[in-house]
């Protein structure tokens, strides 16, 4: 009977992942007892200066979230209006994508300048032709003038 090969390299992942977790663990411990203790140890003279600093830790995350969210607002902003201008460059018509001065299309001369109906104003999904409501959000399809 052959006796099978262990695989160190899993057993080693295995027992090294545990360690990382258990760390983890440790570092939420010692975390919990932190803030547990801080209120209690905020006026002894030993901690003051460590207690300012935890503020100061929380306001620079506070500050830090309120860009973060403020950057994923901007972000999704201006991933919509790229969106709708490739949109208002392609041709309904044959789906080429146009330079952004052109007025027709340069395969196959088609006005250019229009939303297609399937495209929602309010959300940029492009959906199913014939829909007369996006299926995304639910708001009215209408055909529109793309604003040069």
């Amino acid at each position: 009977m052959t006796e099978r090969n262990p695989n160190y390299d899993e057993q080693l992942a295995a027992i090294e992942k545990e360690l990382q977790d258990l760390e983890a663990l440790r570092l939420q411990v010692l975390i919990e007892i932190g803030e547990k203790a801080l209120p209690r140890i905020r006026e002894e003279s030993d901690f003051a200066d460590l207690a300012v600093k935890v503020d100061e830790i929380a306001e620079k995350t506070r500050l830090l979230k309120q860009q973060e969210s403020s950057l994923h607002i901007e972000k999704s902003r201006y991933e919509k209006e790229q969106k709708e201008l490739l949109i208002k460059r392609t041709c309904v018509n044959c789906k080429t994508v146009n330079p952004e001065d052109s007025k027709f299309c340069e395969e196959c001369g088609n006005p250019i300048g229009f939303l297609p109906r399937e495209y929602c104003k309010a959300c940029s999904f492009m959906n199913h032709s014939g829909m007369k409501f996006c299926g995304e959000c639910g708001a009215k399809l209408d055909e529109v003038a793309a604003e040069a």
